[in-house]
């Protein structure tokens, strides 16, 4: 999975778009796979899209949404919309109370999307806007 994971997001940290941004791909790639859940959309062994999300802060009952990338071949699927729904599902069951995220200032379409799906803006840090969904 380590492997699918790095060749779907290579692409789209260099495609010139900013959207992406990591300083390194192989870190977070190693970071995610040990300390975060993970759920993917997977067709004859070919990732097209992956949610990963910190669920182990079982003290404050607070969720951290990492990261969603969509292969570009299958957007507007409705693949992201299922995994989050699929994410905010097993945070409930988890029995999480709240999950936030960041998502950078100028990444337009990832903020309407957190809108759509319950995340409201409660701060800024740096070049990233803090949002929270209450569950």
């Amino acid at each position: 999975m380590r492997a699918k994971i790095y060749e779907l997001m290579y692409p789209l940290l260099n495609d010139g778009s900013g959207i992406y941004e990591l300083d390194d791909l192989k870190a977070y790639v190693d970071k995610i796979m040990e300390k975060a859940c993970i759920i993917s959309v997977m067709e004859q062994n070919v990732l097209l899209g992956f949610l990963a999300y910190y669920a182990n802060d079982y003290e404050s009952k607070n969720a951290f949404l990492s990261m969603v990338v969509i292969s570009p071949t299958v957007r507007k699927m409705g693949y992201g919309r299922r995994l989050v729904d699929f994410f905010i599902a097993d945070l409930v069951l988890k029995g999480f109370k709240r999950c936030l995220t960041e998502v950078k200032e100028d990444n337009i379409k990832a903020i309407n999307v957190c809108k759509k799906v319950g995340f409201s803006l409660i701060g800024k840090k740096d070049k990233y806007l803090i949002m929270e969904k209450m569950l």
